[in-house]
């Protein structure tokens, strides 16, 4: 185990970031970009949970149950397809090899 003391760990965090403004500056980049991956994280989390609810509101509906008539392809991201329905308007994403 290394122990250090607190003017050594300031010294080098000094040295490496050039100032103490440097080290804060080094610390907001670091709080921000955490911020930004907790907020990507609940925005895939949330876009998820409406894919799954979305497709149960459809299957709810048993009694209306119809062929669907699908749309030609659209392109997405990276080797996506996405395609509607004409009669329901549901939507599917396809991965495209």
């Amino acid at each position: 185990m290394m122990l250090y003391l607190r003017y050594q760990v300031e010294e080098y965090a000094f040295k490496k970031w050039g100032s103490p403004e440097g080290l804060d500056k080094e610390y907001e980049r670091r709080e921000a970009a955490k911020k930004q991956r907790k907020e990507k994280k609940f925005l895939d989390k949330l876009k998820d949970m409406r894919k799954k609810t979305r497709a149960e509101a459809i299957t709810r509906h048993a009694d209306e149950r119809h062929e669907h008539e699908w749309s030609a392809p659209m392109d997405g991201l990276q080797g996506m397809v996405s395609r509607r329905c004409k009669v329901c308007g549901m939507t599917t994403e396809e991965i495209v090899f």
